[in-house]
């Protein structure tokens, strides 16, 4: 109260009329006059002799004005300081980054909760994809690296990292530009069938698991070529090299320029989310419960 009464004071004294003031400082002539006299009560003499064309300053308010500036100056400098001892120490969050599995889905998610995130920043580390990249990175988790950010369908690593999803990514087909089926906007399960899918390797992903079943029991005429590990850019080349057609997914239709990605007319879908450590940091604890929150309501 005191320093907007402060102010408008100087600025009355400026323009020489509460009018004058009120029309700078983008508020009533009463609420300046309301302002002024309060300031008036508080110091307990007149500060401004009141006339026929506009106000002048009293012996009172011209030396009351010598000080208003340093009043004014102390009191921002006051709330600022109390702001910023009041506001929670910066955390930073360590996110784990590749070409297959960018950050910029969390930062994104991040910026647009409703809280307050000026406490949180994140430090964004590298890693290759493949198996040796991603197990370098789930190693490192709790320890290197705070989390990041993956589709997700192994029960192998829901059962010994934590796991937060927010959203989640259709399984598709990718092919060479120059395949036959390439053109399609959309694929059928006949259109599938005396064609070679590469697929990961049965008990690595509990939603491909479900895709190898129904075509092992329904369309015996798609051949299944296994693949070892992790989809790592080798797999995608694979597949534009043997002609082959490949399980992939929507989050990776540009990732390689020689290859398009067809949506399937199944409904197979993999969740998408933050990968980290089991036992998490309370930063780390934080970030989840808050993401979780968001991705609930």
């Amino acid at each position: 109260m005191l320093q907007s009464c402060v102010k408008t004071f100087l600025q009355t004294a400026e323009s020489g009329s509460f009018s004058a003031a009120a029309s700078r400082l983008y508020v009533s002539r009463v609420s300046v006059m309301n302002q002024i006299n309060a300031l008036e009560a508080s110091v307990g003499v007149p500060l401004f002799r009141r006339t026929s064309h506009g106000v002048v300053l009293t012996d009172a308010g011209r030396s009351f004005q010598k000080n208003a500036r340093k009043i004014l100056r102390m009191s921002e400098d006051a709330i600022r300081e109390a702001r910023e001892a009041g506001r929670p120490e910066t955390v930073t969050i360590r996110v784990g980054a590749s070409m297959m599995r960018p950050a910029a889905r969390l930062v994104e998610l991040w910026e647009g909760m409703e809280n307050d995130r000026r406490n949180v920043q994140f430090s964004i580390i590298s890693f290759h994809d493949g198996i040796d990249g991603l197990k370098n990175m789930l190693h490192g988790l709790g320890d290197t690296i705070d989390c990041f950010v993956s589709p997700c369908g192994s029960v192998k690593l829901l059962m010994e990292y934590g796991f937060c999803p927010f959203g989640s990514c259709r399984v598709e087909i990718a092919m060479s530009r120059k395949h036959p089926l390439a053109k399609k906007k959309i694929l059928r399960w006949e259109d599938l069938e005396n064609e070679s899918l590469m697929l990961l390797n049965r008990g690595e992903s509990y939603v491909l698991d479900g895709l190898r079943d129904e075509i092992l029991r329904d369309h015996p005429k798609i051949r299944i070529v296994d693949f070892n590990g992790y989809y790592d850019i080798s797999a995608f080349n694979l597949c534009e090299q043997k002609g082959y057609i490949m399980e992939t997914l929507d989050i990776w239709e540009n990732l390689h320029p020689s290859l398009v990605t067809v949506p399937v007319e199944w409904p197979y879908k993999m969740p998408y989310g933050l990968l980290y450590a089991k036992n998490p940091s309370a930063a780390v604890k934080n970030l989840v419960d808050a993401v979780h929150e968001y991705v609930s309501r």
